[in-house]
């Protein structure tokens, strides 16, 4: 399987958004995600990463 690009922020901001219901196994894949995110997106980027996604920007575009 290959998630990229706004697939993968998707998933991380519903993730972050039920980030309190989250069981184990949840979290740990929100973990994973928000570190491939961290390393390849600016602070900046990451602080708007949902306005960013709503407007349809691909952060990731090239970068992952």
């Amino acid at each position: 399987m290959n998630i990229k690009g706004n697939e993968l922020v998707s998933i991380f901001l519903i993730l972050l958004e039920n980030e309190e219901t989250l069981d184990k196994n949840q979290h740990s894949v929100k973990m994973k995600i928000e570190k491939e995110l961290f390393n390849s997106l600016s602070i900046a980027e990451m602080e708007s990463l949902g306005e960013l996604y709503a407007k349809k920007v691909d952060v990731l575009d090239k970068k992952l």
